[in-house]
């Protein structure tokens, strides 16, 4: 194992080297910098002001001096400084920090959800889960991001609040939630005795009784909990903010600061919370598929081993290679920044980093966001390779 790492890791260093070669050529094509455009398009401007700004972003310097110097500086920790003579190596840290805290929560709910959902629908295909299951997943993969955003902020998170305010279930939506849990416990049991005898009148009856009870319990909490009471007395705020990563005067206590935090997060963690579902789910059902129909769990099954150690322990490890690929290359790609969603609910992170370096055309904030990005996806690249290690060892062998 420690070998195969090491060869990993080795191969990440040419990448990286190509990576950044890729980068500066692409930077240096681009227009000269917003800053030095608007001086230049001054009538009188200071020739010594313009020669001054040139040296500042090494215009003055032969390509291959100027590649030298900014990867040899980049390599010391040295990323430059922007127009407003902010350091780039700062600003970045600050963007980034913004950028994983909604990350590593939407990462990790979708994957638990993708592989939870793709794993059922493919142990209970064309049952009536696995249609729900696959049209959602179809239609949250389908539609566009900001789309979803939107719609979410606007006819979800605004109309949530409004509600909250003082919240009330009126009696005909709850006598239709309850009916809605006891048809959810027949199907449930009806998709757990597809393929067997007809499940007694006992165990319908049991089933209904579940259903209806799980969904009386929560409106019975929402009653004494929540139902009739004002959330934040005096405060104009709403429960679920929809604009910043958090409030203007944060909390100076921990609790309180991550009770802020996550309130702002909903928003645009759900967005990405249900867009790498959409795509989990689909990889992780198809390859549970394929490995359900693999000689070695029929023959784990012919041995009589049991349902749910060939489920977990011979058919789920082989069918999460796959999924380990997309989890980690997604990972490391969208600490690039998601930028829809971060304009869209105004986070200042990675996205906003970028499209405003951009926007000005400012040369060392773009090749270090750049070169941060490609870290990343080579960095969870290798972290996938060392999964797959772990999940089959004969990997550890190629």
């Amino acid at each position: 194992m420690f070998f195969f790492i090491l060869r990993r890791l080795l191969i990440t260093i040419p990448l990286l080297f190509l990576a950044s070669i890729i980068t500066f050529i692409l930077v240096i094509n681009l227009p000269i910098p917003q800053q030095l455009e608007n001086l230049i398009a001054k009538p009188n401007h200071s020739l010594e002001a313009e020669q001054q700004l040139r040296h500042q972003y090494k215009l003055d310097m032969a390509p291959v001096a100027r590649y030298t110097d900014w990867i040899t500086n980049f390599v010391k920790g040295d990323w430059g400084q922007d127009s407003s003579r902010k350091d780039v190596r700062s600003d970045i840290w600050r963007a980034m920090q913004v950028t994983l805290r909604l990350l590593v929560f939407s990462t990790i709910m979708s994957v638990i959800l993708g592989v939870l959902v793709g794993v059922i629908s493919a142990i209970r295909q064309y049952t009536a889960f696995d249609y729900i299951a696959t049209g959602l997943a179809f239609f949250f993969f389908s539609i566009p991001t900001a789309v979803l955003a939107g719609f979410l902020k606007v006819f979800g998170i605004v109309r949530f609040n409004k509600w909250a305010r003082n919240p009330t279930v009126s009696p005909t939506v709850a006598i239709v939630l309850v009916v809605l849990g006891g048809i959810c416990g027949v199907m449930v049991l009806r998709n757990r005795y597809k393929y067997r005898d007809r499940p007694k009148p006992k165990k319908v009856l049991l089933a209904v009784s579940a259903g209806v009870g799980i969904v009386a319990g929560c409106l019975l909490i929402f009653a004494l909990v929540w139902g009739g009471n004002e959330y934040r007395k005096g405060n104009p705020s709403p429960l679920i903010p929809t604009i910043g990563q958090a409030s203007t005067n944060p909390p100076a206590d921990f609790w309180p600061r991550m009770q802020d935090y996550f309130w702002h997060m909903v928003g645009p963690s759900l967005t990405l919370i249900l867009v790498g579902f959409a795509g989990y789910s689909r990889y992780m059902r198809a390859s549970m598929l394929d490995v359900l129909n693999s000689d070695y769990v029929r023959t784990a099954r012919s041995k009589g081993v049991s349902e749910g150690r060939v489920i977990v322990k011979h058919a789920m490890r082989n069918a999460l290679i796959p999924l380990t690929t997309a989890v980690a290359l997604d990972f490391g790609a969208l600490l690039g920044g998601a930028i829809i969603t971060e304009t869209i609910f105004s986070w200042k992170g990675m996205g906003v980093f970028f499209t405003s370096a951009l926007n000005l055309r400012e040369p060392y904030p773009i090749l270090a966001f750049v070169m941060v990005t490609a870290i990343f996806v080579i960095i969870f690249n290798l972290i996938a390779d060392i999964l797959y290690a772990q999940l089959d060892p004969r990997i550890r062998l190629d």
